[in-house]
């Protein structure tokens, strides 16, 4: 019995930095002295947290009563369930064949705060078995409406399910999905990057109450399989195909919950549709770390060309250029940010364990523009 779960001015040219050949630093000029900031109003927003933190306790009860693996769902707005628990079973795939095949084998799919089932891009045929039954819980009537279920129930996810929680008669099994994160080897000596790579490093050094903001499409699925969710609010991005969230988004909630270190894992494709929120960053003097995998494309969009025909006729070739010329960091001092270049492995781990830990009072933001290979 699985559910899912959801709910301006140019600065300073980089210089070397003697032992840092891999990490060249940006140092950038002030914005302009700007107007006293007013503090956020927070009464809702503190409302807000304090039921996702009901419903993530409610969802764990239930998991653990039933014992029962919990899958997130396809492009979600936000982790619903924490991914360090023994019941997490991953995130279910996109596609509807990958739908069926994960919740193949089970006859009742409890869909909690979310729709049943979010998809892209579009696949023929069912979304379940014929014999699996589709429960909905959630707060939202439209998506109460549109899900293809067999109940809808509109209500509190967090009440229904801690009343659930109460009646319901134990089931004692072991796990019957366990999600383990692989081991991610570092790179050879000489060889580039790869999203992996920071993954990697950056779960080793994140504080379980980090918000991490993705927009980052090629590599989302490594994303979520190495850097879990562990606390409300740990992960977001946008539940759509659409660019240009993932900066601005990271730069409010910073603003919106300070005490939180705050990291936006962005593509630079990605980066370039929001890229100006850097200067909102810089000028409202707001602590976010920015990481940027700078392969120098739109990966995304050159995997979707893949085995289609292109402009030009030939299968498999997008008819768009590459930008490899454009540099994340260069942008990012003249918006007023320090920026750093990072290029290699021993850079990156130098520049996390340097950075990381001074997330929570940091006050100013922060660019990491790191070359991963395409």
């Amino acid at each position: 019995m699985p559910f899912s779960a959801g709910s301006g001015r140019p600065g300073v040219p980089a210089r070397a930095e003697g032992r840092r050949p891999s990490v060249e630093r940006n140092a950038p000029r002030r914005p302009r002295r700007r107007q006293p900031r007013r503090e956020p109003r927070r009464r809702a927003a503190g409302r807000d947290r304090h039921h996702e933190q009901q419903t993530w306790a409610a969802l764990v009860a239930l998991a653990d009563r039933l014992a029962m693996p919990v899958w997130q769902e396809p492009f979600g707005a936000r982790a619903g369930f924490p991914e360090d628990r023994p019941r997490f079973a991953g995130h279910l795939p996109a596609g509807r064949a990958g739908v069926r095949s994960s919740l193949e084998g089970h006859d009742l799919v409890l869909v909690v705060g979310a729709a049943a089932f979010r998809q892209y891009p579009y696949e023929d045929g069912p979304l379940v078995e014929g014999d699996t039954r589709v429960v909905v819980i959630t707060d939202d009537p439209d998506e109460a409406l549109r899900s293809p279920a067999d109940l809808a129930v509109v209500a509190s996810p967090a009440a229904v399910c801690a009343e659930l929680a109460r009646r319901v008669p134990a089931r004692d099994a072991a796990p019957s999905a366990v999600h383990r994160a692989r081991v991610v080897e570092p790179p050879a000596a000489g060889a580039p990057l790869r999203p992996e790579h920071v993954f990697a490093a950056l779960a080793e050094r994140l504080p379980q109450q980090a918000v991490v903001v993705e927009e980052t499409p090629s590599s989302r699925a490594l994303l979520h399989e190495l850097v879990p969710a562990r606390a409300p609010l740990g992960f977001l991005s946008a539940a759509m195909g659409g660019l240009g969230f993932g900066l601005p988004a990271a730069v409010g909630v910073r603003m919106g919950s300070p005490q939180r270190p705050v990291v936006a894992l962005v593509g630079d494709g990605s980066s370039l549709y929001g890229i100006q929120s850097l200067w909102s960053a810089a000028h409202y003097d707001v602590g976010v770390l920015v990481i940027v995998l700078s392969n120098g494309r739109y990966a995304i969009m050159d995997g979707l060309a893949g085995g289609r025909g292109s402009a030009t006729g030939t299968p498999g070739t997008a008819p768009w250029p590459a930008f490899e010329e454009i540099s994340i960091s260069g942008l990012g001092t003249s918006l007023g940010c320090e920026s750093h270049r990072v290029v290699d492995h021993a850079g990156l781990l130098e520049v996390l364990d340097e950075i990381v830990p001074t997330l929570e009072r940091r006050t100013t933001p922060l660019v990491l523009d790191v070359a991963v290979a395409p």
